[in-house]
């Protein structure tokens, strides 16, 4: 599992999660000029991105294991190479504006392996200056400000994943994901694979307890945990397809799957301190209540660190 940490600025980020494309050389398959227009449209927010997996359909986790068996001879391993990268190069053209804005890219479960020892996904990874994260990751956007004389600093944590396993309900990314929480600490939740863009929010409840004075009262808060399934860009049903002479479907439309809901989530984070409990009483006062014959009340707030995190689908 990688992990990895960005300073930010105290104001509102666009973390932008983009995956299974799964392109491999037919524009009507994959809905290439949506996500040029998805990506220039986060460039000019001064978005960020995050990778999710399955950028090339090269190969699959089976289609890998056979080609390893095959024993081919190195002119034509070289011959398959070459074929990754350019349809490597094909995406990077699509995604190039966003170089330098990734905070990682994720694997998926379709890549080539190059004859160097690294993967079609790295390739792509070193293109855009990302870090590479791997099959499963931490992120963590850090806030700080100064106020006060002092600093405020608040994180936000991105667990991310390509995602496995299958299920053709709209919920079936956050049915996956509903589970995570309990075992990871994490604000944002993204999955992709499903192929599917849908998000839910989750309540979490924490105490803020009161101060050792013993004059103010415990008071309960909410803090909001987000499950994105993250989408795709890879059509299900594509007219007049063909394999050679022979119509013939995409697995999606042989497998009476549901139609593919092109696009990506777009999610709002927004750094925020809030008020949420007031304390009476002041220690320096009397037990009654009383300092040099004046009734005095003294309001104090306890500050929580409660980011607003929206989501657009």
């Amino acid at each position: 599992m990688e992990l990895v940490s960005y300073d930010m600025p105290w104001k509102p980020q666009v973390i932008m999660p983009v995956g299974d494309i799964q392109w491999f050389g037919d524009k009507n398959e994959v809905a290439l000029e949506k996500l040029r227009a998805h990506i220039a449209w986060g460039v000019e927010r001064d978005a960020w991105f995050i990778g999710m997996g399955d950028y090339v359909d090269a190969f699959s986790p089976s289609n890998r294991q056979r080609l390893r068996a095959a024993g081919l001879y190195d002119n034509a391993e070289r011959i398959i190479d070459d074929a990754a990268r350019r349809l490597v190069d094909d995406i990077y053209d699509v995604l190039k504006p966003s170089k330098g804005r990734w905070l990682g890219m994720l694997a998926g479960h379709h890549f080539a392996e190059l004859r160097n020892g690294t993967t079609s996904d790295q390739l792509l990874c070193e293109k855009l200056a990302s870090p590479f994260l791997g099959d499963c990751a931490y992120v963590r956007l850090r806030f700080q400000k100064a106020e006060g004389g002092s600093n405020r600093i608040g994180t936000v944590t991105i667990w991310a994943h390509h995602g496995q396993g299958s299920g053709q309900s709209i919920t079936a990314p956050v049915q996956k994901l509903e589970k995570l929480p309990a075992s990871w600490d994490a604000d944002l939740f993204l999955m992709g694979h499903h192929s599917k863009v849908v998000a839910a929010p989750l309540d979490r409840c924490y105490a803020a307890w009161p101060h050792a004075d013993g004059k103010s009262s415990p008071a309960l808060y909410y803090r909001t945990v987000l499950l994105v399934g993250t989408g795709s860009f890879m059509k299900g049903y594509v007219e007049g397809r063909k394999e050679g002479e022979v119509p013939r479907g995409t697995y999606v439309e042989k497998g009476m799957m549901r139609p593919v809901s092109l696009g990506a989530p777009v999610i709002t984070v927004t750094p925020r301190y809030k008020k949420v409990l007031a304390n009476y009483g002041n220690p320096g006062m009397q037990p009654n209540g009383y300092k040099k014959g004046r009734p005095r009340r003294c309001t104090r707030r306890t500050d929580v660190w409660l980011p607003d995190l929206r989501v657009s689908l």
